[in-house]
């Protein structure tokens, strides 16, 4: 039982997903707009069934200056913590802005690499600011993943006490704010 509240969510597979999670990978690139209504929003993470195929290429980014400090690191980051699986709700994100950046030779600068952990060639177009990531309370919340973003019913009681309060208030004015039409 307990309180629940309505919020956006997206899937990602792994190891993309941790990496948003940790904290590391903080911008998500989409070849659409699809996040540019979540601006300035809270909404959750869910990770994914498969793993996505880039051929180690994320390992090889993370190394590079500015990235990880040791195997070990890279290790952590790209895995979910103890607790945690595929195919739950598993982080809370705060939302930046997206950005069209059409031109390659610009995504393909080193910190939109390193921000993205993917190649220029092989990023969306779209590019969205992570402004913060918060670990749910373990396990999350269990579902079946969904293309683009949708909305689910979390309960209150898996985020975490330090920013719960804060997230029910924003979702709320958000949600007031769309019932006024505004």
């Amino acid at each position: 039982g307990g309180e629940t509240i309505e919020i956006d969510c997206f899937s990602m597979n792994q190891p993309f997903a941790g990496l948003v999670a940790h904290g590391f990978k903080t911008l998500e690139t989409r070849n659409s707009s699809v996040f540019e209504r979540l601006a300035g929003k809270w909404c959750c993470l869910h990770v994914g069934q498969r793993t996505y195929p880039d051929g180690g290429a994320h390992r090889d980014i993370m190394r590079r200056p500015g990235g990880v400090s040791s195997e070990d690191e890279l290790n952590r980051l790209t895995s979910l913590p103890d607790g945690f699986r595929k195919g739950h709700v598993v982080a809370i994100l705060e939302m930046g802005e997206t950005e069209l950046m059409a031109s390659q030779t610009d995504r393909e600068s080193p910190e939109i690499e390193l921000g993205a952990v993917a190649t220029g060639a092989a990023m969306g177009r779209y590019l969205t600011t992570v402004k913060s990531a918060t670990w749910l309370t373990p396990p999350g919340l269990p579902m079946k993943g969904f293309p683009g973003v949708s909305r689910i019913s979390l309960p209150a009681d898996l985020i975490p006490e330090n920013i719960r309060e804060q997230v029910q208030e924003d979702v709320a004015t958000v949600q007031a704010a769309g019932r006024r039409g505004g």
